[in-house]
């Protein structure tokens, strides 16, 4: 680059020298001729960079002006004192203004670096703004690094121990590194290693290096506490729901318990006095019908808990859809109050399923059907099959389904309505379990308005297994 710079000055020299010699000839007055010069060590400075330049353009330009300019001529004898005069001055002031212009320069490449520093930080600051995840955020400032400064480096997490770095790069322990400190606001969260380039930092790569360290301390420390609110926040949810829970299930069992004394006290209080064989008989069958109720509220909430804790599993076998029916109707309490239709397919269906989480699930909807219709409905049960698929659909002629709730109804704990046509109060368990069992046997499920005028609900089997 310096060489560069020479050339350019000997170019400028030359040029101003011939313009010099030129307006000799025109009997020009040395002091405007002088102007020329000061105008040439100007350019070299504008030309180059550094002060010694201007020097030694100003130098150049006194023995050229000495040289061809003054009495003698072709000498560097002077014999007139206000040649001698006008040549220092010439010099004094073109080394000054040589000078100036040099530090003017040297002032607008620190400028113009700095504007470029503070555009970089700026674009450090903005680039961790949106960025979430502990591996993106470290992943945006090892690439930044590498792409801005050349520097391969990687980050280790105080707070559980991972290690990031930048595309494929491998660490490599035995070569030096440079550890800086990535800190939060109340702890040390990790360690930035920069690793050697056989080069020293500059000012300008250590406010960026520092300002990365920063901005991914910043962010780490901003997941972490996002993180620690989204737990607080999962583990108040998870209470709400305990609590809920425990208060339904305790309504839900207290109902036909309550049921179960009052009825099994009654056959104890008056069975060898007042009451006939058909009292007894009805009284117990009350008593069978809510302990069948309380066995199906017992094996949804084991199966929800099953499904929680992802132990669900599905024994698949052969099962006649047939059988799968029949077992569902008994055991579903106040079917014999309603108006129950249910078409099969004239030819003997066999499909591969877990043949007592299916009943589960027809048990739940036809039980749906019933809390929410009053006695004397219509409950319609249709089995129909396709070409590679069997369809369950389970409809009534009740209100129907909130539009409001739409899916929503298959989370846990979603009822439809307050209370059933009997009284009853489901805790929202039913169609959270149908759908996880039926997506646990890869059919689909949802909901729609029936012909009847009410509610639909309809799920798919597959009729042979995936390979």
């Amino acid at each position: 680059m310096k060489n560069t710079y020479y050339v350019r000055m000997i170019l400028i020299m030359l040029g101003t020298t011939a313009g010099a010699v030129f307006l000799h000839q025109l009997n020009i007055s040395n002091e405007t001729i002088l102007m020329v010069f000061i105008i040439g060590v100007l350019l070299v400075t504008a030309c180059t960079r550094g002060y010694h330049f201007g020097i030694i353009a100003s130098s150049i330009s006194v023995v050229i002006f000495n040289y061809f300019l003054t009495d003698p001529v072709h000498t560097f004898l002077i014999t007139d004192t206000d040649d001698m005069t006008l040549m220092f001055v010439f010099y004094i002031a073109s080394i000054i203004s040589s000078s100036l212009s040099a530090r003017f320069q040297q002032q607008l490449i620190i400028s113009q670096k700095n504007e470029e520093t503070a555009r970089l930080l700026y674009e450090v600051a903005q680039s961790f703004l949106n960025v979430t995840g502990e591996s993106n955020i470290i992943q945006q400032g090892t690439c930044y690094i590498k792409d801005h400064m050349g520097y391969e480096s990687m980050v280790e997490v105080s707070v559980n121990g991972n290690s990031y770095f930048c595309d494929n790069f491998i660490p490599n322990t035995d070569r030096t590194c440079l550890e800086l400190p990535i800190n939060g606001v109340f702890r040390k969260l990790g360690v930035l290693k920069l690793y050697d380039k056989n080069q020293k930092f500059d000012l300008e790569h250590e406010w960026l290096i520092n300002t990365v360290a920063a901005q991914m301390g910043i962010a780490l420390d901003r997941e972490l506490v996002y993180n620690e609110r989204e737990k607080i926040l999962v583990a108040m949810e998870r209470e709400h729901l305990k609590s809920n829970l425990l208060r339904s299930i305790g309504h839900d069992l207290r109902t036909p318990l309550t049921g179960i004394v009052g009825a099994s006290d009654y056959i104890v209080q008056r069975s060898e006095t007042t009451l006939d064989r058909t009292s007894i008989k009805r009284l117990a069958e009350d008593i069978n019908e809510q302990a069948v109720w309380l066995t199906a509220l017992v094996e949804n909430i084991l199966n929800m808990t099953r499904i929680d804790n992802g132990s669900l599993e599905v024994n698949k076998q052969i099962e006649v859809i047939d059988d799968v029916v029949n077992e569902a109707i008994r055991h579903v309490v106040g079917l014999k109050d309603r108006s129950l239709k249910i078409s099969l397919p004239p030819e003997v269906i066999a499909v591969p399923m877990d043949g007592k989480l299916i009943v589960q699930v027809l048990v739940n909807l036809l039980r749906n059907a019933v809390t929410h219709t009053p006695k004397g409905s219509k409950i319609e049960l249709t089995v129909s099959r396709s070409d590679n698929y069997v369809e369950f659909s389970v409809a009534d002629n009740g209100n129907g389904i909130d539009p409001l709730l739409g899916e929503e109804l298959f989370k846990a704990f979603v009822t439809r309505g307050k209370t059933g046509s009997d009284g009853e109060k489901g805790i929202g368990l039913g169609l959270a379990i149908c759908k996880a069992v039926v997506e646990a046997h890869t059919g689909t499920i949802h909901t729609g308005i029936s012909i009847l005028g009410g509610a639909l609900f309809t799920f798919t089997l597959p009729l042979a297994e995936d390979e």
